[in-house]
């Protein structure tokens, strides 16, 4: 599967974790305006983050920095999807996750691609999830199948700020319409897409 990144998605080598780390610090150092050193300092930071992605089953990581909206985080995992996904299963899916998805689901959307109908969830924390001191991230994120193959990617853009959330919703949306097939995705992962949550 291949997704057209743009200029301001910076993606992380997450299968060198070490320098996966090292550019992450570099990119929070610069979107801090840390001065110049200051990198190394946010290495454990940094650590966290990628060691929590690749916990969970992730294996692209990037930081989206669109013009005048606050940066964001976008992960991509892998899921097994039923072998008969089509637009009515797409359909299904959506719904249940407006039913079943927790109170922060607020929209729900199918969207065409090149590989088929995506769902895409629009992720808002309200007053339940500052209760259960739950990260308290504006989400968005797209279930992409791969046609034939038993998989799909689950596609997370999460971002601590409501700054410029228009530019991330259009750039996700983008992104997600341009999936079309190239390579394979890596082998799905176990976990329930509900426990995968990340956070700048």
């Amino acid at each position: 599967m291949r997704l057209a990144m743009p200029d301001t998605v910076r993606t992380l080598p997450l299968c060198e974790p070490a320098r996966a780390v090292q550019e992450y610090a570099k990119i929070i150092a610069e979107l801090r305006d840390a001065p110049d050193g200051s990198a190394a300092d946010l290495e454990a930071v940094a650590s966290e983050a990628v060691d929590a992605a690749r916990a969970g089953g992730a294996f692209l990581m990037a930081v989206v920095t669109p013009p005048d909206a606050a940066p964001a985080l976008l992960t991509g995992a892998v899921l097994e999807v039923p072998p008969s996904w089509s637009v009515d299963t797409a359909e299904l899916l959506r719904d249940s996750l407006e039913d079943v998805g927790g109170p922060d689901v607020r929209e729900t959307i199918t969207l065409d691609t090149g590989l088929g109908p995506a769902v895409i969830v629009q992720r808002v924390p309200g007053a339940e999830q500052a209760r259960e001191r739950r990260p308290l991230a504006l989400q968005l994120q797209a279930f992409i199948p791969e046609p034939g193959t038993g998989r799909m990617l689950l596609l997370t853009l999460a971002c601590p700020s409501a700054a410029g959330w228009a530019a991330h919703q259009l750039l996700f949306g983008q992104l997600v319409a341009s999936a079309n097939a190239s390579r394979h995705l890596p082998p799905p992962i176990e976990d329930s897409f509900e426990h995968h949550t990340y956070r700048l």
